[in-house]
């Protein structure tokens, strides 16, 4: 008996929190909508069990803001994305054990080992150490995955699931104080707006999602909206976290339009989304906070943003439109011949053509979709539907209208041989903003060539504070270069630096026959003997690099190069360095004396994913000025020789290494010479004369076949 008193006990106060919560949630509405007229109406008669049956059809009738197919498109998309369609529903069973693990594309941090929770979810758990993981499981985007595998299959298990997770995480994560560090940070608020809709717009007419379950999930996300409007900080103003949080919020003002607050939502987060943009997306399209991944999470947002615009026939800030596309072209200019993004700083190896799927079709763009996949992805076309799909099919393709590009405003140059997949591809890392999220990786270059990696950045692996992060972060996980074994930057933790390295006198140069670029990095200027470092590369095309690595100081230091391999296919032969592959092989061969030697370390390609590769580190001992000239090729495809040669002024005086120094350079019957001035004797002598030809310039190159001899000054 006392059990059955205590049982009736409790299904009263349900119930009377029940009508508590259809009261709060009608008064949050503006009933006067004629679209609420039937809610409205039973209210006034008091029937308040009605009216909430009453919104929630209304909801299941709604237009949808993300979910574009309907039930007919089922057959086409099973036949079409059966790989994809599988891959849906098993994550889907994973999550009806409760059982986690994080592999979507874009999730900002990956596992790679799943996580069972026993019994109920513990939404503050971190089963690895790392707080990540409890960020990831607050961000809810695997109730997409339930949400489409009912839609898919019409198994009502799925959708029970993600009400009974929902309820739960409501129920156990109260908005307080003592959450804001972990379920309510407010970025997993605004990543979660943007879940819960589409994973409700998949399970809606589902038979678990009841008047009751609508309610309180409505008040759950009025609360976020609320949340994510009482504040617009600096940080969020300048970093990505705002973009999240503030496109949520915008979802919302758009996916609950009857919230009597709902216009005002949709102003300021239009607004604040406004100032973000202003702020953060560089001239040049980049985000500022230099990684590709970051980047492209606040892309996402604001495709979000253009998408539900679009939707809604809404004006958007041509600023929002114009920026947005030009954050599309920036992933265009550093993509990678196999369609990903590069590693810089925290970013995983993540393939682009999804995300510019999207964008060339809302901007309708043929250069855009030359670098997409040519027919929408299977998420795209949960986004688009068929209609629009066929639209996809008919934008034409067209190749940008350049080759290679240099960032200006973030400082990274890129530069390609072609847009064919077998194009030679090398990035150089010629400026460092500055930023939580970039590495120790000024003067780094990366080598992507005959469908492969050569020469890589490390990658991130973990956030958390230690050796392994500051490991991943660190000048020699990079292709730079080091002054006595010393970092360029001063790691501090995790997101700071006690000192940052900087860079001057950034300048490249594009050309058909060549790309060159170069910066100095002052990091060593702050030692006793201060040390100046510049890094010149030229890169011959299709597939001959040519670097200059010059060190001024006045005393006795140790210089070293980095190069940092995806593997352990390298090997030291014949003074230099050479890959082991079946074929396609990258040759490193140092021009003057030095000592190399290979070291076990590790590549990260993904977030909580390392694996073993080799460093090579060339180091020389060099007192007062010092440098290395490298010359990188593939035997393979260029019969290449070379040789330093001499320098003279135009009084035919040698002059020191210091001075001016020369490479010739044979490659399939054509001869280069690459002249690097290094410190002009007198200011006003500009002339220089190698293999008896005068010329001027500070770096200048000479090219020379059977019918004739040219010379370019590529820097005055």
């Amino acid at each position: 008996m006392k059990f059955i008193h205590l049982f009736l006990i409790y299904l009263l106060i349900n119930s009377l929190s029940i009508i508590a919560q259809k009261k709060e949630i009608f008064e949050k509405l503006n009933l006067g909508l004629p679209a609420l007229e039937s809610v409205n109406l039973q209210i006034q008669r008091g029937q308040s069990k009605l009216a909430a049956k009453n919104l929630l059809e209304y909801y299941q009738q709604k237009q949808n803001l993300f979910l574009k197919v309907n039930k007919q498109d089922l057959t086409f998309i099973k036949q079409n994305y059966s790989e994809d369609v599988k891959n849906t529903i098993a994550k889907a069973e994973l999550v009806l054990d409760k059982n986690f693990i994080f592999r979507d594309d874009w999730d900002m941090e990956k596992t790679n080992i799943p996580y069972q929770f026993k019994g109920q979810i513990d939404w503050k758990a971190m089963p690895n150490g790392d707080e990540e993981w409890c960020f990831m499981l607050n961000r809810h985007k695997y109730w997409i995955d339930l949400g489409r595998a009912y839609y898919l299959t019409g198994n009502e298990k799925y959708a029970k699931a993600f009400v009974e997770q929902a309820e739960h995480w409501i129920d156990n994560n109260p908005l307080e104080d003592r959450l804001k560090k972990l379920s309510w940070r407010r970025i997993e608020a605004g990543i979660r707006c943007e879940n819960w809709v589409k994973a409700f717009e998949y399970v809606k007419n589902a038979k678990s999602i009841t008047p009751a379950f609508l309610t309180k999930f409505m008040l759950s996300l009025y609360q976020h909206g609320e949340y994510l409007n009482s504040s617009f900080s600096a940080f969020s103003q300048t970093s990505n976290w705002g973009v999240l949080e503030f496109q949520g919020l915008f979802t919302l003002s758009h996916f609950f339009s009857e919230y009597k607050i709902a216009p005002q939502w949709q102003r300021d987060a239009l607004a604040n989304l406004e100032t973000c943009i202003k702020l953060q997306v560089l001239d040049d399209g980049s985000q500022w906070e230099q990684s590709p991944m970051y980047h492209n999470e606040v892309f996402h947002c604001y495709m979000n943003v253009n998408l539900i615009a679009q939707t809604k026939n809404l004006k958007l800030p041509e600023i929002i439109i114009d920026k947005t596309k030009d954050m599309a072209y920036a992933n265009v200019k550093w993509q990678k011949p196999n369609f990903h993004q590069p590693l810089l700083g925290d970013s995983d190896d993540t393939d682009l053509r999804g995300i510019l799927t999207l964008s060339s079709y809302l901007f309708d763009d043929p250069v855009l979709k030359s670098r997409a996949f040519d027919n929408l992805d299977y998420e795209t076309y949960f986004l688009l539907g068929s209609k629009n799909s066929d639209q996809y099919k008919n934008i034409l393709t067209k190749n940008p209208d350049f080759t290679s590009i240099y960032q200006q405003s973030s400082g990274d140059f890129f530069m390609r041989s072609s847009w064919n997949r077998d194009a030679a591809y090398t990035g150089f890392h010629l400026k460092k903003l500055g930023c939580g999220h970039g590495h120790d990786n000024l003067l780094h270059f990366t080598i992507y060539a005959n469908n492969q990696d050569y020469l890589i950045d490390s990658g991130r692996f973990s956030y958390v504070d230690n050796d392994w992060r500051k490991f991943f972060k660190s000048n020699s996980s990079h292709n730079t270069l080091s002054v006595d074994n010393l970092p360029n930057s001063i790691y501090k933790d995790s997101w700071l630096n006690e000192t940052e390295a900087r860079s001057q006198g950034d300048f490249t140069v594009t050309t058909s026959l060549y790309d060159y670029g170069e910066a100095e990095n002052t990091a060593y200027k702050r030692l006793k003997d201060p040390v100046s470092i510049k890094r010149r590369m030229l890169f011959l095309k299709p597939n001959i690099w040519v670097v200059f690595d010059s060190f001024s100081a006045n005393g006795s230091h140790t210089y070293t190069q980095y190069f940092n391999f995806p593997d352990k296919n390298i090997v030291i032969k014949d003074d230099g360095l050479s890959t082991t592959f079946l074929k396609n092989n990258l040759r490193i061969q140092p021009v003057k004396n030095t000592t190399i030697k290979l070291v076990d370390s590790w590549f990260s390609p993904e977030y909580n994913l390392k694996k073993e590769n080799l460093r090579a580190e060339i180091s020389r001992e060099g007192n007062g000025f010092d440098s290395f000239i490298s010359v990188l090729y593939f035997p393979e495809q260029t019969n290449l020789k070379y040789q330093k040669i001499p320098v003279y002024n135009r009084s035919d005086i040698l002059l020191l290494d210091s001075e001016a120094e020369a490479i010739k350079i044979t490659s399939n019957d054509v001869e280069y010479t690459l002249l690097v001035v290094h410190n002009s004797p007198v200011p006003a002598a500009n002339f220089f004369k190698v293999n008896n030809i005068l010329v001027r310039g500070e770096v200048i190159l000479i090219e020379k076949n059977k019918k004739e001899t040219t010379t370019y000054i590529i820097k005055e």
